[in-house]
């Protein structure tokens, strides 16, 4: 049997339904040539790549990238009437409050089939006249503007608007008035720094290598520097010698360079020298003018950033309260905290707007503050009363938890964010800075420890992100005076000259400040490093004409007054009437019933304090209910209970 050979059948092309089947010549395909690599040969992946980009010749290395041809400009103008064709697809007017509008694929298809890019609005004479001119080949082509559509006003677009809490209603609002700070004028500048005194210090420098010889000390003076105060010398020890070697020998060296004090750095902090600081002939006097007048400082936008002095290096040393955020002060009188704490003062009138900064002055001594009355920038007139003084921190107190309500309110942190959110929102009130300052906190201390105590330390601990900052000093740094509660959460101290090494301890926690000179020297610590600076210096001449400046130009706007601290204090203290408390009645009963009038007992019972307590036994007393208190007896009941009944009820019918 013949066997046929096996083959496949292929159809090579499909016969178009109703056409013959005749044969076309088939178009040849471009088959492009697989890549070879010189150095790898096949090995290497055909991946298409693009050709490189010649400038100016408007894209055309792209033109076989294309899926559709690219119209010329002439040809868009032609046919679409604008060569920005692809924005001419508009949305119809809104049906049902939705907008409709057309794919682009679907309008790519549309423009394909038509050949027009302006199917979406409504046909015109003038599209009419448009499309007729092309079609007959006319050169001008008319012009054709669409007529925008306008949205429909249905409201279905209007976000609802955002509604912001309610601020408190006893949120201080400042007057609004452009603050013209004091001209520089009025402050006065000091002289010229002189020279230094080359021979002086080359005789120190001198005297104190040839004591480290002496003593067997290898070390030597490497470099000096010259402060307002005090001159620097930096010794470079030799390896293997121990620093507490120079400290040992202070007061030898006190003794040969003839000074007052000296004080020992050892080391430098940052450098690898200790420091020997010793007092100038002649020191230099550093003016408050001279640092204020710096317009960078004036102008740098932070109306807390206060005047300290000038280091020993020359540098103007600035204390920014916001950073702080509480400082303490002390020294002994004649030391220059009252003058520091005056510069901090009109650091602040020339800086800060009185609707940004207010400011409570405690002044215990009277006589401190009197020339700031009635400034624009206090919050209410200087306290001299300590009672008083305890009434405005239980206010400050207040006014904190008062304002971190507020805060949550809003969902804002701190006293920073919320300001930031006012200045967004003209709905929303500022809130100023607060700046409490006691000029002494041993007054404030012996009236009412217990209370001032609490309040300073509520205060430094949780005020600072309410914008409400404390600044104490005091003449008197004991631990009577300066306790471990305040101390632990006041970082920033600024120590004077003190009379001993244990109130340098109380201060700044080391020694140092017995070795200061007075007069605006002091040691300024901010909880890493002390820094010996020399305050800035400004007189009541000064302070008086700054003050009367400001108070000719602006009037008072106090937070509150003295009056309502005087309301205050009266309800405090004037003795609540017993009977009106809620549980006279039923201790007067239980004292009745178990013929037991201690005092213990009830505290234990009811949970209330001693001095309540002791006020509703006294109201008993009174009543003739319980006997008179005896030293070493305990009170006896004089009724029974329906003499009790008819006491309470002929009470409460009087």
């Amino acid at each position: 049997m013949r066997r046929k050979n096996f083959y496949i059948a292929r159809i090579d092309k499909e016969v178009e339904k109703g056409k013959p089947n005749e044969e076309k010549p088939e178009e040849a395909k471009f088959r492009p040539e697989p890549f070879v690599s010189t150095i790898s040969g096949y090995n290497v992946k055909d991946k298409p790549s693009f050709p490189f980009i010649k400038w100016n010749n408007r894209g055309s290395q792209y033109e076989g990238l294309r899926d559709k041809r690219k119209i010329s400009e002439e040809e868009r103008k032609k046919v679409y009437g604008t060569e920005f064709y692809e924005f001419a697809s508009i949305l119809r007017p809104t049906i049902d409050g939705e907008p409709v509008g057309v794919p682009r694929d679907e309008q790519e298809e549309d423009e394909e089939e038509s050949g027009a890019g302006l199917k979406d609005l409504p046909e015109t004479d003038d599209e009419y006249d448009f499309l007729k001119a092309i079609e007959s080949g006319k050169t001008g082509v008319p012009e054709f503007t669409a007529k925008p559509v306008e949205p429909e006003d249905n409201g279905v677009y209007a976000a609802p608007p955002k509604k912001d809490p309610i601020p408190s209603a006893n949120i201080y609002r400042p007057k609004r008035r452009k603050y013209e700070r004091p001209p520089l004028s009025l402050l006065k500048h000091g002289e010229k720094s002189q020279l230094p005194d080359y021979g002086n210090v080359i005789m120190q420098k001198e005297i104190i290598d040839r004591t480290l010889r002496d003593f067997r000390i290898g070390g030597r003076v490497v470099e000096y520097t010259k402060g307002p105060s005090v001159t620097q010398f930096e010794i470079k020890l030799d390896p293997g010698v121990k620093v507490e070697r120079v400290k040992n020998i202070s007061r030898n060296l006190q003794m040969n360079l003839e000074g007052k004090s000296i004080r020992i750095e050892a080391p430098i902090p940052g450098k690898s020298t200790i420091g020997i600081e010793v007092p100038n002939q002649i020191r230099d006097k550093v003016c408050f003018g001279d640092l204020i007048s710096d317009q960078r400082f004036l102008n740098d936008g932070n109306p807390l950033n206060t005047v300290l002095g000038i280091d020993i290096g020359g540098n103007f040393v600035n204390l920014d309260i916001v950073s702080m955020p509480h400082a303490l002060i002390a020294g002994t009188t004649g030391s220059g905290k009252s003058v520091c704490i005056h510069s901090l003062i009109n650091s602040i009138l020339y800086k800060a707007d009185p609707s940004e900064v207010k400011m409570i002055l405690i002044d215990p001594k009277l006589i401190e503050f009197a020339c700031y009355e009635d400034i624009p920038h206090l919050a209410t007139p200087v306290i001299n009363d300590p009672k008083l003084a305890t009434i405005a921190l239980k206010w400050a107190v207040e006014e904190m938890e008062s304002r971190y309500e507020l805060f949550r309110s809003y969902k804002r942190r701190d006293f920073l964010t919320y300001n930031e959110l006012a200045r967004e929102n003209p709905q929303v009130s500022p809130l100023p800075y607060i700046i409490i300052i006691i000029d002494e906190l041993a007054d404030l201390m012996f009236i009412a420890a217990s209370s001032v105590e609490e309040y300073i330390q509520r205060l430094a601990q949780k005020a600072r992100a309410a914008g409400i900052h404390l600044i104490m000093a005091t003449q008197r740094p004991s631990t009577d005076v300066i306790k471990g509660t305040i101390k632990a959460n006041i970082q920033t101290r600024i120590a004077f000259a003190v009379n001993s090494q244990v109130d340098s301890m109380t201060i700044i926690d080391k020694s140092g400040a017995d070795k200061l000179l007075g007069q605006g020297d002091m040691l300024y610590s901010d909880g890493v490093n002390e820094i010996r600076v020399q305050g800035a210096f400004i007189s009541l001449d000064e302070i008086t004409a700054v003050t009367d400046y400001i108070k000719s130009r602006y009037e008072p706007d106090f937070m509150f007054s003295s009056d309502d601290l005087k309301q205050k204090l009266q309800r405090e203290e004037s003795p609540l009437d017993p009977t009106e408390d809620e549980y006279f009645e039923v201790i007067a009963r239980d004292v009745v019933e178990n013929d037991n009038a201690s005092i213990n007992r009830i505290q234990k019972a009811y949970g209330i304090g001693f001095n309540r307590a002791q006020s509703i036994m006294m109201g008993l007393e009174e009543l003739g209910i319980v006997s008179e208190g005896v030293a070493g007896r305990p009170r006896r009941v004089l009724v029974t209970l329906e003499e009790l009944e008819a006491i309470l009820n002929n009470e409460w019918k009087d």
